[in-house]
């Protein structure tokens, strides 16, 4: 059998870390749970490291149950990472808690649990980590999130009593456990939200975490009334109503408890109010603290916060959503009175699903606009540049071939950028024609020398020259026609130069032509 040593020592680095609110905003690398205790405490401990050194550490707790307090609990807040190798059981990590009555020197044996690394850890709450380790995936690393135990101490008034935290790596050397540790005295009944306020409209009692099963009954026991570690009550019952609850422990981890709580009415002022949704863009999130969530709400109320509705599943970064879905506020007067209230939360930048429209070829162009499904309480733009900031005039009718973007801002001032490729096949050149003849002679035939453009251009100017480079008609209109004449004179008979300048309309580039043009009387 394997034997453990220790020492006492002052705290190591690394080994018995203090972790501070202040210096410590940090997630644990396999479990992704904060390493500050998330249940209100500003320092928590974490005993052990993710060294495989064959180390064990140790810390214990000491303190004196008050006198008269026949009812008196402690509640200890915990996480573990611990990995299970193959080993045989007595060299496994292992994370182990022991509780003893200092004063009558004895061991508490329902007050102490023992986590060996094994595939049955599953069974008392522990996950399996995602995490990659030394480049592989660590098929073998455990990690059991902040969960809380409480530690019935009644009948102990004014003994000492002592709780001692150990972890230790497998005894071969190759594997790790370590853990976290906050701890909180309480002389009040373990049990929770057993004080209402007369405004509520439901209540809901909480056993202390760590068991395996809970089943409350009347105070008699005589009458089973509800399963599960919450009882949700709803109207609140009468004041001064008994209840008591069972708790069946992990097997293996504790003994069978049972626990009796009185539910009492408070005449006090409560009002909690949250907003039914809110709405944020993927990266930004939505931030549950804002006092707009809560307004209209009493003044003087703590609030935590939660992704269920009993409170029991901590939300760590309530200021910071990024994924859709319903959380829970949790609100508690200076009386006791508790109300836990939804939020539906929607994360979301717009859906834009882009399908690239088939190619076509000009006259025929593409609207933008009918690519992709369109959402209500959307705004869409449409652009020429991924940076979202050249604008596209005309977006039903796209005329050339290119990636635009369309850009989508919802009621939260979300945005999405899209591209989509458009094809269209540009038309033929435009085509300038004119007449090798024409004759001046005033019978209606033929009288005018005239261009034609065909296809997709637009005319500019013409020139006519005559053989000695004379320049003998300009016009820029294509309405106004050379009659044969120069300077209002019939010009000679003979051969000239013309020579057109226009535009090509798809393009928008410059087109020239020429010709020889022969005038016959």
């Amino acid at each position: 059998m394997g034997h453990l040593s220790l020492i006492s020592c002052q705290p190591a680095p690394g080994r018995q870390t203090i972790i501070d609110a202040n210096y410590y905003p940090q997630i644990d690398p396999f479990g992704k749970f904060p390493t500050l205790c998330p249940y209100g405490g500003s320092h928590s401990i974490k005993l052990g490291n993710q060294d495989t050194s064959k180390r064990a550490e140790s810390i214990s707790y000491t303190f004196t149950v008050p006198e008269g307090a026949n009812k008196y609990s402690i509640t200890f807040y915990y996480a573990v990472v611990i990995q299970n190798p193959p080993h045989l059981n007595f060299q496994q990590p292992r994370f182990t808690v022991k509780t003893y009555n200092l004063t009558d020197n004895t061991f508490i044996t329902c007050s102490s649990f023992d986590f060996i690394a094994s595939d049955t850890l599953s069974q008392s709450g522990f996950k399996h980590s995602d995490t990659i380790l030394n480049k592989r995936r660590p098929a073998t690393v455990y990690y059991k999130d902040w969960a809380p135990a409480t530690i019935n101490l009644q009948g102990c008034a004014g003994k000492q009593v002592k709780l001692e935290f150990a972890t230790n790596d497998c005894t071969l050397g190759g594997h790790f456990g370590y853990a976290y540790l906050d701890v909180a005295e309480d002389c009040s009944s373990p049990i929770t939200g057993n004080s209402y306020c007369s405004t509520q409209t439901s209540m809901a009692l909480t056993a202390p975490g760590g068991y395996g099963s809970y089943k409350w009954y009347t105070p008699d026991l005589s009458q089973l009334v509800h399963v599960g570690q919450v009882y949700n009550i709803s109207p609140p019952p009468e004041d001064g109503t008994k209840y008591a609850v069972i708790m069946e422990p992990f097997e293996g981890y504790g003994c069978r408890e049972t626990l009796y709580t009185i539910v009492n009415e408070n005449k006090a002022a409560f009002t909690f109010k949250t907003a039914d949704s809110l709405f944020g863009c993927e990266k930004t999130g939505v931030d549950l603290t804002l006092p707009s969530v809560t307004a209209g709400s009493s003044s003087d109320l703590q609030l935590s916060y939660f992704t269920d509705m009993y409170g029991l599943n901590y939300l760590y970064k309530p200021q910071k959503i990024l994924t859709s879905g319903t959380y829970y506020i949790k609100a508690v007067n200076r009386e006791g009175c508790i109300s836990v209230q939804p939020v539906n939360v929607v994360v979301a930048n717009p859906d834009i699903t882009v399908v690239d429209p088939p190619s076509v070829t000009y006259p025929v162009t593409v609207d933008l606009s009918s690519t992709f499904t369109h959402e209500n309480n959307t705004v869409y733009e449409y652009l020429k540049d991924a940076a979202a900031t050249n604008m596209v005039a005309d977006y039903q009718h796209i005329a050339h071939s290119g990636t635009y973007y369309i850009k989508g801002i919802n009621k939260s001032g979300c945005i999405t950028v899209k591209p989509v490729n458009v094809t269209v096949f540009p038309p033929p050149p435009p085509v300038v024609k004119a007449a090798n003849t024409f004759t001046p002679n005033n019978d209606g035939i033929n009288d005018y020398f005239s261009l034609t453009i065909t296809g997709f251009g637009s005319f500019g100017s013409v020139r006519i020259y005559n053989r000695y480079g004379q320049l003998t008609f300009e016009s820029k209109s294509q309405d106004i026609l050379w009659d044969g004449k120069f300077k209002g004179v019939p010009a000679a008979t003979g051969t000239y130069y013309w020579i057109f300048e226009g535009t090509n309309t798809y393009y928008n580039t410059k087109v020239t032509e020429s010709g020889f043009i022969t005038l016959l009387r």
